[in-house]
């Protein structure tokens, strides 16, 4: 009897309707919250974010042996000319980057080509090297980049490049991860998810040497009506908060909101809602000295706003082209 029951539930036929995983700008999206991540978890488990165990991310060069390349030419060179190479080669650039959940490339070894699953990906930026106004203005750019992963002829460019002598030894990779994280402006996938995921990967070594960051994503806090609204509540003051503790560096921010039309949403949102949207703006902008602090919104955004910009000088407001998608914002504010 047993055997038969085993053998009825072996057949039984697959859900062709599988649930769908949350939409990276959703704050139940995968990577935010500890429920939806795994320790040393499986790459291929679209439902679980692979994380290192904290002592696996405590990075403590100093600790390690160094052996001090005295027979190396290179060494030997001062360490201001060094630093320029450094910089050369993976340097002063910007630089998108995303850690998600994505076919693998068809070119790394023994590839399984009809799984998907969590890996890093960046691309440099094609059109600047510097600090931009809006988020949007090099979308086209990123899809660019992307579109040439895992191919055999990237554009020059595409990529960081001499990203491998940091394997070349102690010395050269405690100098050189300071150039890599510390003067590229690193520009996040467009989602709520990507500030979280990126703070549970990096090393708190390396996330602590960032200095320039942009980050963009459809912000619903104060707006979203649906059942997941209240998680809000909690996941958008500690998107700032990650600047705080694991982002402490950062002194260059820009911050693009894609906020809906606010004709849809005047009668929802007034003066009490929009100070808490900017409460944790404002605690940020006193946290530290700033360079670049920078608020990006829609336009018609930018009357209810210009006010308290002007107030907080610690802060810039400009605006963004995104333009929300009518039936998402209909589905969330009705």
């Amino acid at each position: 009897m047993a055997p038969k029951i085993f053998k009825i539930l072996k057949k039984r036929p697959k859900d062709n309707n599988p649930p769908s995983r949350p939409n990276c700008n959703s704050p139940n999206a995968i990577g935010i919250s500890n429920s939806t991540c795994t320790v040393n978890g499986d790459p291929f488990d679209g439902w679980k974010l692979p994380i290192p165990a904290p002592d696996q991310r405590i990075l403590k060069p100093s600790a390690r042996k160094r052996n001090p390349q005295q027979a190396s030419r290179f060494f030997q060179l001062p360490i201001e000319i060094r630093t320029l190479i450094y910089t050369v080669l993976m340097g002063n650039r910007r630089v998108h980057i995303e850690h998600a959940w994505m076919m693998q490339s068809p070119f790394v070894p023994e590839p399984k080509h009809d799984l998907k699953r969590w890996d890093w990906w960046h691309g440099v930026c094609q059109r600047s090297g510097s600090f931009v106004d809006d988020r949007c203005w090099d979308r086209k750019d990123e899809r660019y980049a992307s579109e040439f992963e895992g191919l055999e002829s990237v554009p020059a460019g595409t990529k960081l490049g001499g990203v491998e002598f940091l394997r070349c030894c102690q010395i050269g990779y405690e100098e050189a991860l300071a150039v890599l994280y510390g003067t590229n402006i690193f520009i996040l996938r467009s989602g709520l998810d990507t500030p979280f995921i990126m703070s549970r990967l990096l090393s708190p070594a390396c996330s602590s040497l960032i200095t320039s960051m942009e980050v963009s994503f459809d912000c619903w806090y104060k707006i979203d009506r649906t059942p997941q609204g209240a998680a809000w509540e909690t996941i958008y003051p500690g998107l700032f908060g990650l600047f705080e503790r694991c982002f402490c560096r950062v002194h260059k921010l820009c911050l693009t909101m894609h906020l809906p039309g606010w004709e849809k949403v005047r009668g929802i949102i007034d003066d009490s809602k929009i100070d808490e949207m900017l409460a944790p703006l404002e605690r940020l902008a006193q946290s530290r000295n700033w360079t670049c602090l920078k608020l990006c919104v829609p336009s018609d955004w930018i009357a209810c706003l210009i006010g308290r910009a002007e107030k907080q000088s610690r802060w810039e407001l400009a605006t963004t082209d995104w333009y929300e998608r009518t039936a998402i914002v209909e589905d969330v504010v009705k």
